[in-house]
């Protein structure tokens, strides 16, 4: 059997579907049925029944399930305690962040990372999943959690705040006090609730949620088109023109931001001068997250 065809029957078990195994594994849809197809073919079995809803696993597919997943586990083991053992600043280096940290904060600052160390070949994964840094799908995680998984180990730098956004214009022309319903918030619904907890603690508890809209930059742009009103991190909306902070009271803290990797790989001499700089960044933009440059 050959292993990349047994990761690809492994992303479709827990995908549950070929086009979001494919998205998991960033490959062509062709490639990972291909895969199956070959694998197959390799133990003369059929591992999945192909319904229209999904590939459900036949008996073969669940025992063999069982033997990969233990496998891949030792696999992945061997890799980050060798990883571990790497002290050479050289060599791949992925981190994962969320998109708005990569373009607000780290985007002017790469180059003097990778000026520093010109052997390291660095990958920025921006992306709210949140990857898993066990099986090397990326070595250090910058995230947003106030209960982070517990298989690793990194530093907790402080909170980031969010604030409540609008335009002008928006503001101007509503009747908060006679007329809340006219009003709307724009943003996560929590499961079809008008009137969700996260608005009830605010001013405009009375106003009602409409649409679903789970980008940040997306809610932005939608705020400053008039929208509505918007709860986002006060790093993705203070100082955009058009945009002004539609409450009086002081931005209110979040969710933690953590410096992430596995313990296996915390001593890897690349993996330490990344967590070392990104702190320093983060520490650097402390008033930014926290909205205090413009209150």
């Amino acid at each position: 059997m050959d292993w990349e065809d047994v990761k690809t029957f492994r992303a479709v078990m827990e995908a549950g579907t070929v086009r979001a195994a494919a998205k998991q594994l960033r490959v062509h849809h062709s490639t990972v049925s291909r895969r199956i197809e070959q694998l197959e073919k390799s133990i003369d079995s059929r591992l999945f029944e192909r319904r229209p809803e999904g590939y459900f696993p036949t008996v073969s597919g669940e025992e063999l399930a069982r033997v990969a997943g233990r496998f891949s586990e030792e696999l992945f083991a061997v890799e980050r305690h060798i990883a571990g053992r790497d002290n050479e600043l050289s060599g791949n280096l992925k981190v994962t962040m969320a998109e708005p940290f990569a373009l607000t904060i780290f985007g002017d600052r790469i180059p003097e990372f990778c000026a520093a160390y010109p052997g390291l070949d660095l990958e920025i994964i921006t992306s709210f999943d949140l990857l898993d840094v066990a099986r090397r799908e990326a070595d250090i995680a910058i995230r947003m959690d106030n209960n982070p998984p517990e298989t690793l180990v990194g530093k907790r730098l402080f909170a980031y705040c969010s604030s409540i956004y609008a335009s002008p214009d928006y503001l101007a022309k509503q009747d908060f006090e006679n007329r809340p319903e006219d009003a709307r918030w724009l943003g996560g619904n929590d499961g079809g609730s008008r009137f969700p907890d996260w608005t009830q603690d605010t001013e405009y508890a009375r106003v009602p949620v409409w649409g679903n809209f789970a980008s940040i930059g997306l809610q932005v742009q939608l705020a400053q088109a008039a929208m509505g009103l918007i709860m986002v991190p006060c790093l993705g909306a203070d100082g955009v023109p058009g945009l002004v902070r539609a409450t009086d009271r002081d931005p209110m803290p979040s969710r933690d931001i953590w410096i992430l990797t596995h313990e296996d790989l915390r001593r890897t001499a690349r993996v330490r001068a990344f967590m070392d700089f990104a702190e320093m960044v983060l520490r650097e933009n402390k008033d930014a997250l926290q909205g205090i440059l413009t209150r």
